[in-house]
């Protein structure tokens, strides 16, 4: 491959993230993300893909310099009123990026970019991350971007965030979420990672946040989630999370 065919390999395999409303998806766009989530989870079904994009705000889509999807993530915000606090959560739902781009932040920025245009939007307002992780790879963005975050290792939640953490996810998962554990369980899975995806591999098992989200959800290879909690603020950014941040709302 000469070094302009392998310039414009390169250009063309990097994604991008761009945010747009359910409604504005296109059947081959629906199509598109639905055949990316379906090679990546099992017990999955065309109906509650589409339910779960409906119930949204906005979706970030990943694409390549070609047009052509290779992720996204879907998101709501969500409100309640604790202690009598007004409170709002960025809920994320399905998300996925295909395979042959782990590693790229494409889905980061894009991510930032939305939850940083919701923030400004009532910045009296406190804004949370509601995420829900049925993957450590999941649950390891928590980390990724924050300095407190709960449930987590060592740490019980705050009496006020657990309390917002139990309101968003009583109000998402009526009949599902159960408080003492924390977790989502469903009597028939709504979709989970393919045997192969939901391996650990043995050097990650000792990782100090892969640990714990394992010994708080053992069951997650059959769909059950973990219910997390993060404020999305200056403060509870840590370094990388600010640096991402900053470049994602200044772009």
């Amino acid at each position: 491959m000469s070094a302009r065919s392998a310039s414009v390999s390169e250009r063309y395999s990097r994604l991008s993230a761009v945010i747009v409303a359910p409604t504005d998806l296109d059947a081959r766009q629906r199509d598109a993300m639905f055949d990316i989530f379906a090679r990546h989870y099992d017990e999955v079904s065309r109906q509650r893909f589409e339910s779960d994009l409906a119930e949204k705000d906005a979706v970030v889509v990943l694409e390549d310099g070609a047009g052509t999807i290779s992720g996204f993530s879907t998101q709501k915000v969500m409100r309640a009123r604790i202690d009598g606090r007004d409170v709002r959560a960025l809920f994320s739902g399905d998300t996925v990026i295909d395979r042959s781009h782990w590693g790229e932040q494409a889905l980061c920025r894009g991510w930032c970019r939305y939850a940083g245009t919701v923030l400004s939007r009532e910045p009296q307002t406190p804004l949370y991350w509601f995420l829900v992780s049925k993957g450590y790879r999941t649950y390891l963005y928590l980390p990724l971007f924050f300095r407190e975050f709960y449930p987590r290792a060592g740490t019980p939640a705050p009496a006020f965030e657990q309390r917002i953490l139990d309101a968003f996810a009583l109000a998402k998962f009526p009949g599902q979420y159960d408080r003492a554990t924390g977790l989502i369980s469903f009597a028939e899975s709504q979709g989970q990672l393919t045997g192969e995806l939901a391996t650990v591999p043995p050097h990650r098992r000792d990782h100090e946040h892969v640990r714990f989200f394992l010994e708080r959800n053992p069951d997650y290879a059959r769909g059950t989630e973990l219910a997390c909690l993060a404020a999305i603020s200056p403060a509870n950014l840590n370094d990388f999370g600010r640096r991402l941040f900053q470049a994602a709302v200044g772009a």
